[in-house]
C-alpha cells in the first residue's frame, strides 16, 4: 500500500480542491491527478464525483477515505515511536483533559512526570470530554482524564481513575448559603450557569433539569474556571464538581443527594497504543493517584 496516493486522497477529501491539495503538500496539480487516478485503477472504481462544490466521494471513496486516515493516523504514531526510541526518549506525550479534571489531577501529574523525564515534551489540550476522546480515537492524543460521557468508543481503553458527584455551588454571599430548609423549588428563579452542553458536565446539568421538570434561566459558558468566576459574584448557581468547589475558598455549596448527578472519572487512552517507558511511567502515576481517591 502506498501511502503517499493514500495521503494525497485523504488530503483531496478534506480540502475537496485539486490545487489546494496540491499547495498544501507541495505537489502539482497533475501529480496529484495521477496519485487519485493510480488508486482509481488499482481499486477499478471511481472514487470522487466532481461538481461545483469541488471533489465529493463515491460510496467506495467513503469505503476507503475510512480505513485510509486510520492507516495514515497509525503511520504517523509508529514513526514518532521509532524516532522516540532513536533518540533516547526525548520524544513527547500528549495529553487531554476534560475541564474538571484538568484542574484537579493534571498539574500534579505531569509535574511528576517532567521530574523523571526532564526531556520529555508534555502538552496538554483542555476541552470537552467527547471532544477529548474524538482525538484519542484518532491517536492525535496519547492519553486523556475525561469525565464519563453518554458513549464509550470501542477503540478506547477506559480504567476508573475516581467517582465524583455534581453538586449545587453558589458564592458564599449568596441568599442560598444561609438557607437551612431550602429545596427545589426555591431554584426556578435562579440563573444556571452551565458548561458547554457537549461537555460532560453540561450534559448531566440539562439531564437533571429535565428529570426534575424544572426551567430555569441559562448561561452557557466554555470553561469551569469562568462558572466559578461568574459564580463569586453571588447572582447565580452552578451544578458543578465537589472536588472542585471545596478547594475554591469563596464558594459553597449544597449536596443535592441525588444519584444521578454521580459520575466518573477516566484515564483514557487508544486500546493499540504503543508503551513507551515514559508512557508506562505515566499510567503508572494515574494509577497511584487512583489508589490515594480511593483511599480517602
Amino acid at each position: 500500500m502506498n501511502l503517499q496516493k493514500l495521503s494525497v486522497f485523504v488530503t483531496l477529501v478534506e480540502t475537496r480542491k485539486m490545487t489546494e491539495t496540491a499547495a498544501k503538500l507541495q505537489l502539482t496539480a497533475p501529480t496529484v491527478s495521477f496519485h487519485i487516478r493510480s488508486l482509481e485503477k488499482e481499486y477499478h472504481m471511481r472514487l470522487f464525483r466532481t461538481n461545483a462544490g469541488g471533489y465529493r466521494l463515491t460510496s467506495g471513496g467513503e469505503v476507503l477515505y475510512h480505513y485510509a486516515k486510520q492507516l495514515i493516523q497509525t503511520n504517523r504514531a509508529m514513526e514518532r515511536s521509532m524516532r522516540d526510541i532513536r533518540e533516547g526518549m526525548s520524544g513527547s506525550i500528549r495529553l487531554g483533559a476534560s475541564g474538571v479534571p484538568a484542574q484537579l489531577y493534571m498539574p500534579d501529574l505531569i509535574h511528576r512526570l517532567t521530574e523523571r523525564y526532564p526531556r520529555v515534551k508534555v502538552s496538554l489540550d483542555v476541552k470537552t470530554a467527547p471532544e477529548i476522546e474524538a482525538r484519542l480515537a484518532t491517536q492525535e492524543l496519547d492519553f486523556g482524564l475525561v469525565m464519563e460521557t453518554e458513549h464509550k468508543q470501542e477503540e478506547l481503553t477506559y480504567e476508573e481513575l475516581t467517582s465524583d458527584k455534581l453538586v449545587l455551588a453558589f458564592s458564599k454571599e449568596h441568599h442560598l448559603k444561609d438557607k437551612a430548609d431550602w429545596g427545589i423549588d426555591d431554584l426556578h428563579r435562579e440563573t444556571l450557569l452551565v458548561h458547554n452542553l457537549s461537555s460532560s458536565t453540561g450534559h448531566f446539568s440539562r439531564t437533571w433539569l429535565v428529570e426534575k421538570e424544572m426551567e430555569m434561566e441559562k448561561i452557557e459558558l466554555d470553561s469551569v474556571s469562568t462558572i466559578t468566576k461568574m459564580l463569586s459574584f453571588g447572582k447565580s448557581v452552578a451544578l458543578i464538581s465537589k472536588r472542585l468547589i471545596e478547594k475554591e475558598l469563596n464558594l459553597s455549596y449544597k449536596e443535592l443527594h441525588d444519584s444521578s448527578l454521580e459520575r466518573r472519572i477516566f484515564f483514557v487512552y487508544h486500546r493499540d497504543l504503543w508503551f513507551s517507558e515514559p508512557f508506562r511511567h505515566f499510567q503508572e502515576l494515574v494509577r497511584e493517584q487512583a489508589k490515594v481517591l480511593d483511599s480517602r
